[in-house]
């Protein structure tokens, strides 16, 4: 799977959306032989609800099992063209948990849910909720992970459990965005962060007060990384050779938040920025980067033209 972070310019390998284990779409090679698990695997569901004791278990044309835990019927239900916000935690059928929101500081993970952005159990599960509802979905390894699995914690042709609250739709991020990124400079200790008008949060790192000024128009060359909140790297130069990545400051050619990160800086110097989801890729993501997902990215100016 890969994704362009820079538009037109870079075609990036992508992390998976929250981690392995994550509720992110799996797939299997094109010239794979698909075995049909669908029988099993119901059989498995049924076994599960019986020694449970789930009375509640209502049964999709699917195979996806939906067990509601509170109902707010009262409540909007999303559409397909929502932007969603869960938190979540998924585990196997012997209870073990491969992936939680509790991992990343209960930050709700948020998708589009006709995307394709996410395992098709886990979206069809969020369709049949109401703000505020709780559910389990209990999910035939067909709509989950299939054959490939979600290695190594997620075996291949595996039935799964979410545990779900859906939080909110189409939520506004402005104020969410703000609070995960002043939480992030408290957790972390930065207390050199400047933040400006649009939201950004610039970080000096390396001053050079004689370079030059990466002013609208100039040709900038960079080094970077870019990070999620918790830090796992999406894209860095390092991975390229640590080839510079060069564009025109104020062309359009990055996402709005790293033109004004750059724009901010001077030839030599170094800093790191913290871009809110509305000047990185808002609410449709990008790929592997889910729906309104801050970023960090790591910056060196190597040249000013």
């Amino acid at each position: 799977m890969k994704f362009s972070l820079f538009p037109a310019k870079f075609r990036l390998l992508a992390l998976l959306l929250l981690a392995t284990g994550s509720v992110l779409t799996s797939s299997c090679k094109k010239d794979d032989v698909v075995t049909d698990y669908s029988a099993t695997d119901d059989a498995t569901i049924q076994k599960y609800v019986a020694d449970n004791k789930i009375a509640n278990a209502q049964k999709q044309q699917s195979g996806l099992y939906y067990v509601p835990v509170t109902t707010n019927a009262g409540a909007a239900t999303p559409k397909p063209s929502d932007v969603v916000s869960v938190l979540y935690t998924g585990t196997l059928l012997n209870g073990t948990a491969f992936y939680s929101t509790t991992q990343n500081d209960s930050m709700p993970a948020s998708f589009q849910l006709q995307g394709g952005q996410v395992i098709p159990g886990f979206a069809e599960g969020v369709s049949l909720m109401h703000k505020g509802d709780k559910a389990v979905f209990l999910v035939p390894s067909g709509l989950a992970f299939g054959q490939g699995g979600s290695p190594p914690t997620v075996p291949a042709n595996t039935v799964v459990r979410f545990d779900v609250q859906l939080v909110d739709i189409n939520p506004s991020f402005a104020v969410p965005d703000d609070n995960l990124l002043k939480r992030y400079l408290t957790k972390n200790s930065i207390t050199t962060a400047q933040k400006q008008a649009s939201g950004l949060y610039f970080i000096p790192t390396l001053r050079n007060p004689s370079g030059a000024q990466a002013v609208s128009g100039t040709t900038v060359s960079v080094l970077y990384t870019g990070k999620l909140l918790n830090g796992s790297v999406f894209d860095a130069t390092s991975q390229r050779g640590n080839q510079p990545f060069t564009f025109i400051v104020g062309s359009g050619g990055t996402i709005p938040g790293f033109n004004e990160g750059v724009s901010l800086m001077r030839k030599g110097e170094k800093a790191t920025i913290l871009i809110p989801s509305g000047l990185a890729y808002g609410a449709q993501g990008n790929s592997s980067i889910g729906p309104n997902t801050p970023l960090v990215f790591d910056i060196e100016v190597v040249d000013v033209k």
